[in-house]
């Protein structure tokens, strides 16, 4: 009956959406028209996430993902995580616009590592914090997407992939932007920079206010960051400082509650570059993150139930780059950082953590040869080793990938800790541990087109996830436990390219996966994959109007499979640029996390200044 059920229903639903998706696409394009932006190049992307050797090397040999300042200011989005939405692969599982979790190639969110300028921001007590950046969109210069692990370069919770947003360089040109429309959404922000002597200061706040989508998901938000750079003894000082104020109705989103939370984070980076030598170089690296949150089960009854956490990550690192033979790039260094964790629920917790890691890249003509590794060492589950071997060949316009490694990620406190009424954490969780092999192929036989196909294979032991039984119902809370083994098997593909005029893409993936679990349980997260993503992108201008538009079939685990619509049409001003945003233009009825309604049909206006000064 399931597969019938599939054979018919779905394959409709799919056919029309891809039809529609057609024809979206078909009515922008139009061959007398000058393409609106030439499509990024993937072949020739520099990025820093997937290396601490020179940018660009060894992401030769990885599947990474570059969502340009150009590119996010042309998309109908207003925050990171929204962003990320149109980024390949990447699953962005959100319960409002105040509250998002993150997966990568059918990750859990606890498995995708989140940076700021390549400090790691996840959060100790939970993923759930991982977006909570203290970076307005505005102020964001790229994002870089690795999908695969990255455990051997940055230690902990990069399973999936990681995400590294890379702010403004200081003295910016100043810019504001104000925006409004469904659910009485507004949205503000402003920012810019100046230069005084050899010292360059920038500042952007972002403000954002909604009733929600639907009862108790109404927000308040405020996001400040401030930056700086200075030439200092014979090196570059770089200073970065966030805060962010979110205040958002949190009905349904953990429990069948109209929760509130109130969550406050602050980070801090400084570095300082020197280079030692024409060909050695170092970067010490301080950071510090804390995260306030208060949590109120039951709005209307704020006595019944509340929890505070105050967590806090405060380390240290230090990298060391050597180029001196040619075809061969060095890179190695060490961390230590120490975590905190203030919690009237959780109590008062605190952990040290060390890493060394080390990583070559060498260029022995057409092929390029990625080596690495790191052991990350731990107070409460010792050492823990992560090995990185990857290649590139060459075959102009053909390039070849493959790659394996191993990752890992220690439970998070609310995993161990957590209590409520209608979740329980397990004081004995093991760690998770990850085996991932990947291959590919990148075919560029246009200078504006390429086709990318990527597979990939990820064994997980241990697996943690929240789970109860089928036939327990609401009346038994969510525990924690861990899954013997799970096995992911993962297919994708993508082309783009220039087409009469207009940047189209097309990009498929499917996903299998396979477990070793008690038979009759109900996952709450990491088993509940997306298995089907199909979608059509295109953007143009038509005359004075530039038009971006997605449209997207989604499928999870065992759930059903649903279309979203985006689109957006802006025109210029001669001062600024005006915008309509449309967002889920089917209407579509679905859930991306379980008993959680997803927002419907909206409609934004707004107005982005050009250069203030």
């Amino acid at each position: 009956m399931g597969s019938e059920r599939w054979s018919v229903k779905h394959r409709l639903e799919l056919r029309s959406g891809v039809v529609l998706g057609l024809l979206i696409m078909f009515l922008v394009l139009d061959p007398t028209d000058v393409p609106a932006q030439q499509v990024p190049i993937p072949l020739d992307t520099i990025t820093t996430v997937a290396t601490r050797v020179s940018p660009g090397l060894s992401s030769q040999t990885r599947a990474v993902e570059l969502l340009t300042r150009k590119r996010i200011e042309e998309l109908p989005v207003r925050t990171v995580a929204q962003a990320l939405r149109w980024a390949f692969a990447v699953d962005v599982m959100a319960r409002s616009a105040a509250q998002a979790d993150i997966s990568i190639r059918g990750s859990s969110f606890e498995q995708v590592l989140v940076l700021i300028d390549g400090v790691p921001m996840s959060d100790p007590q939970t993923g759930h914090f991982d977006l909570d950046l203290a970076v307005p969109l505005d102020q964001v210069e790229r994002i870089e997407i690795l999908r695969g692990p990255a455990s051997a370069l940055y230690g902990t919770d990069a399973m999936g992939g990681a995400v590294n947003i890379v702010t403004k360089a200081a003295a910016q040109p100043a810019a504001a932007r104000v925006e409004g429309g469904s659910f009485g959404t507004v949205n503000a922000s402003l920012g810019g920079g100046i230069r005084v002597g050899r010292t360059r200061l920038a500042a952007g706040a972002g403000l954002g206010r909604s009733d929600g989508h639907r009862d108790g998901t109404d927000y308040r938000v405020s996001q400040l960051t401030i930056t700086a750079d200075a030439p200092l003894a014979l090196g570059k000082l770089a200073a970065q400082f966030g805060r962010s104020w979110k205040d958002f109705g949190a009905a349904d989103f953990y429990a069948p509650f109209p929760s509130y939370e109130e969550v406050r984070t602050t980070r801090f980076a400084a570095s300082w570059i020197r280079s030692l030598t024409p060909v050695l170089n170092v970067e010490p690296r301080f950071y510090l993150r804390r995260h306030n949150d208060h949590f109120i089960l039951d709005r209307q009854d704020p006595e019944f139930y509340a929890n505070t956490h105050v967590s806090s990550q405060i380390g240290g690192e230090t990298v060391v780059r050597y180029s001196g033979v040619d075809g061969l790039r060095l890179a190695g260094g060490g961390s230590i950082a120490r975590e905190t964790l203030e919690s009237g629920n959780l109590g008062d917790r605190s952990q040290d953590r060390w890493a060394i890691f080390a990583e070559a890249v060498a260029q022995l003509g057409s092929l390029t040869l990625n080596l690495g590794g790191r052991g990350d060492g731990y107070e409460s589950h010792g050492l823990v080793a992560s090995p990185s071997l990857s290649a590139a060949l060459w075959l102009y316009p053909l390039r070849l990938r493959g790659s394996f490694a191993g990752s890992f990620r220690v439970p998070t406190w609310t995993e161990r800790f957590y209590e409520d009424p209608v979740n329980r954490g397990r004081a004995d969780l093991e760690p998770e541990r990850s085996w991932t092999t990947e291959i590919g192929a990148d075919l560029q036989p246009l200078r504006d087109s390429w086709i990318s196909v990527t597979a990939f294979r990820r064994k997980s032991l241990n697996l943690i996830d929240w789970a109860r039984r089928e036939t327990d119902g609401d009346a038994v809370p969510w525990e924690t436990r861990n899954v013997k083994s799970a096995t992911f098997w993962g297919l994708e593909a993508e082309a783009r390219g220039v087409i009469a005029g207009a940047d189209v893409a097309v990009q498929g993936s499917v996903l299998k996966l396979s477990s070793e679990q008690a038979d009759g349980y109900i996952s709450k997260y990491a088993l509940r994959p997306l298995v089907r993503d199909l979608v059509l992108q295109g953007g143009r201008s038509l005359g004075p109007i530039a038009v971006a538009a997605s449209m997207r079939y989604r499928r999870r685990a065992g759930g059903e499979g649903h279309w979203l619509l985006d689109l957006r049409a802006a025109v210029p001003t001669g001062v600024g640029e005006l915008y309509l945003d449309l967002l889920n233009g089917l209407g579509s009825e679905y859930e991306e996390i379980t008993g959680v309604r997803a927002p419907g049909r909206s409609v934004l206006a707004g107005f982005r200044t050009g250069k203030l000064w």
